[in-house]
């Protein structure tokens, strides 16, 4: 909400500090085709701040660190702003944006190895005193600019973001901050939790292996969670001692390369270190989503980077991207303009209202800021020189798309089928040493086999459409709102959470419990809470092949087999026939324990997934004849936008059915490779104009006194549309054959044409 409209925010990066300023506007304009209707930017300090006590940010030394006048031009192009001022960037800037000064002169302030070394990224440490000092003057400075700019004063500034990223310098090196200060504050968190050892750290490496020494490690990673919490908070205070009132964004950083696809499987990582500072007051989280080129084998990360994303923001918060994948730094690998508009698809189906693309403007370093040089193109759809790329009609058309539905789109929430649990302790994985690397290899492997290669990707697959809820949060689970639960479960859980699971089934829930039962807590206590209830023996883990339910020879990673007399529907193929799963009434709820590891390597292992959720009662609300990602976004039970998204490189052509009712008047919806459709149903262009039903997007709607225009994009080899309006009429033209069904009812047929757009012009109804 926007001075109380709705409004879908449709962001691009551009950096004015990498732009001739006589090239500005130029590029804001530019960017205004694509239906952008948000600039975002950072702010590096370290351009700024060229030396110590020497800040420009209105252009004196340089004509490109004018940053006041880019923002009021901002404001004079009617354009919203990101802002996003440090004191980190990243942004493929020398020290990350930190000015190289201070890390020179101030090298107690840096964070160092658990072994007393330099860290390798040069990082500071975030709660330094001499850092925040410098910080303090810094946030001062450019916050002084950025202050009567923000939109309660009329200005373009709807957002600040805090910091950038806090904590991934210490994933991608596995390295913590042991600067003295922060070790400092962890000897005072353990005091606070009642825990008394004395020179904790020297502890953790003198007892490598010893079960305290995994109790500190543990309370390490807690502490560091809410280390960042504390210097982001702090980060606000000095802004809002400053005059800003705008909403906060903190971002979070986990895709990872595979050589021609990203995986996302890393991403819960980023969720889990800023989950105490996505607790902040009017401070959104969003997500960092660099998915490389999409496809069938990567597609549900994006799918579960949303999920986890909303399960640990705020309930009143829309999904958003603050940096959403408009390029890669190099030009390895070259991205396919199919990869923007899926992704973008895929992303606003599960519910994103805000998306901000990084990069969107190429551009150039000056005075030496570029880690990679001076070009910095990123593959953008604006290269430095203005020229546009394939994938900028991509992006445009879907910018015009959204922001032509603004106000049903706002409010139409993604209708789900069941619900996926986010366990963010089981993504503690950041930081290892020789204790706790063979643990840090255990979790992931088993979560990127059970989740993002297993389970997860099934129901997706199958057209079951998921949310997530966090496991670890204080309130109780709502068996109303959550019906079903699947749980990704190892052998280490802890107690809270294994009574959690318990009380949902005392009350009614239907538990899909994989692969294992736990036994032990995450600091390896043994812990048999679950265990005792369900009253189950273990007979161990083994690998082999399993028959489930009427489908055998299904290959696993491996199997966990129990000892139960009833509600067996899994079984070893060997003289043993050992139970693999099993269901049981528990309480008021039922437990169907699926013991099996199996990562989707073959089409009948997806009908295994989709057969365990049939037996939990879960079931698509589709029924395609191709194979089809599926979702709606639903305003009311008879508004909605149907999302259909082909990840492969054929055509395919399916009537589609929601509920066994046919769609669009049983019209077959083309689908074009690697592409997707947005289609309304019973969806308001105006106030006097309803689009019923439509094979086709529509992307823009102007309105006159004379009438309305509606642009829509061509993708079938013929297209149906249905409209419902009292005032107007659709006029018949070339291309645009009308029939008339009823009162204020009427078809407009678009057969096969040369042309990619068409308009349908209405006029008033005599």
């Amino acid at each position: 909400m926007i001075n109380g409209t709705e409004t879908i925010v449709f962001g691009a990066e551009l950096h004015y500090f990498r732009i001739p300023k006589e090239d500005w506007l130029d590029r804001v304009r530019q960017v205004k085709e694509a239906g952008v209707n948000m600039v975002s930017t950072y702010v590096p300090w370290i351009f700024h701040e060229y030396e110590e006590g020497a800040i420009d940010l209105t252009g004196e030394t340089r004509a490109e660190r004018d940053f006041q006048s880019f923002l009021q031009l901002l404001a004079d192009e009617g354009m919203y702003c990101l802002v996003r001022p440090g004191p980190y960037v990243m942004a493929e800037i020398v020290d990350h944006g930190v000015p190289t000064w201070f890390i020179d002169h101030y090298p107690e302030a840096l964070a160092y190895t658990e072994k007393g070394d330099g860290h390798p990224t040069r990082v500071v440490s975030y709660m330094h005193p001499a850092f925040l000092e410098k910080v303090e003057r810094w946030y001062h400075s450019v916050c002084s600019v950025i202050e009567p700019f923000q939109i309660k004063h009329g200005g373009p500034v709807i957002m600040f973001q805090l910091d950038n990223e806090e904590g991934m310098f210490h994933w991608v090196t596995n390295e913590g901050d042991y600067n003295e200060v922060t070790k400092q504050q962890f000897e005072q968190y353990l005091k606070e939790k009642d825990n008394q050892i004395d020179a904790p750290f020297a502890y953790m490496r003198e007892h490598p292996g010893d079960q305290q020494a995994e109790v500190i490690k543990k309370e390490y990673y807690l502490f560091m969670r809410e280390h960042y919490k504390v210097y982001l908070e702090h980060l606000k205070m000095l802004a809002h001692e400053e005059g800003i009132s705008v909403p906060f964004i903190i971002n979070i950083h986990g895709f990872h390369t595979i050589d021609f696809l990203k995986r996302g499987t890393r991403y819960p990582i980023g969720a889990a270190q800023l989950i105490e500072a996505a607790k902040l007051e009017n401070t959104l989280v969003a997500g960092d989503y660099y998915i490389g080129n999409i496809e069938f084998d990567n597609y549900v990360d994006i799918v579960l980077a949303n999920s986890f994303t909303k399960a640990i923001q705020s309930p009143d918060q829309p999904l958003f991207s603050a940096e959403f994948q408009g390029g890669s730094a190099s030009d390895k690998p070259r991205l396919q303009p199919s990869t923007f508009d899926l992704t973008t698809r895929l992303c606003f189906a599960n519910g994103m209202n805000a998306v901000n693309y990084y990069m969107f403007v190429g551009g150039e370093n000056y005075e030496n800021i570029g880690l990679n040089g001076r070009r910095h193109e990123w593959q953008a759809p604006l290269s430095a020189s203005g020229e546009k790329k394939p994938h900028f009609q991509v992006i445009q058309h879907l910018g015009r798309m959204y922001r032509t539905y603004e106000k049903p789109l706002s409010n139409a929430k993604q209708r789900t089928q069941t619900c996926f649990a986010f366990y963010p302790d089981y993504y503690m994985t950041e930081y290892s040493n020789l204790f706790s690397s063979p643990l840090i290899e255990t979790f992931q492997s088993e979560l990127d086999l059970n989740i993002y290669n297993g389970v997860a990707k099934g129901l997706r697959v199958n057209r079951i459409v998921f949310d997530s809820l966090n496991i670890q949060d204080n309130r109780k689970i709502n068996v109303e709102e959550v019906p079903t639960l699947w749980m990704f479960s190892m052998k280490w859980m802890d107690s809270h959470v294994q009574q959690k699971l318990i009380d949902y089934l005392e009350d009614g829930g239907q538990l899909i419990l994989f692969p294992s039962i736990p036994t032990k807590d995450l600091n390896n206590d043994e812990c048999t809470l679950l265990r005792d209830y369900i009253g189950v023996e273990l007979n161990g883990r083994r690998k082999g092949f399993v028959t489930v339910g009427d489908i055998d020879s299904v290959q696993t990673k491996y199997m966990e087999t129990f000892e139960v007399t009833e509600g067996a529907f899994a079984w070893s193929e060997d003289e043993n026939k050992d139970v693999a799963a099993f269901e049981k009434r528990l309480g008021k709820g039922r437990l169907l324990m699926f013991g099996i590891g199996m990562e989707l390597n073959f089409h009948h292992q997806y009908d295994v997934i989709r057969e365990l959720a049939e037996r939990a009662g879960v079931i698509s609300e589709f029924i395609v004849d191709e194979e089809l990602d599926v979702s709606i976004r639903e305003v009311t039970a008879e508004s909605y936008f149907v999302f259909l998204h082909n990840l492969d490189e054929v055509e395919k052509v399916t009537p589609v059915r929601r509920h066994n009712q046919l769609l669009f008047e049983g019209t077959a919806v083309t689908v074009p490779p690697k592409s997707g459709l947005m289609l309304p149903v019973n969806i308001p262009l105006t106030e006097d104009l309803t689009v019923t039903s439509a094979t086709a997007e529509v992307f823009n709607v102007d309105q006159s006194r004379e009438g309305i225009s509606v642009e829509v994009k061509l993708k079938q080899s013929k297209e149906l549309l249905i409209f419902e309006t009292f005032k107007y009429k659709p006029v018949e033209a070339f291309g645009v054959k009308v029939e008339r069904i009823s009162e204020g009812r009427f078809t407009v047929h678009l057969p096969r044409s040369l042309e990619k757009e068409i308009t349908i012009d209405f006029v008033k109804s005599n």
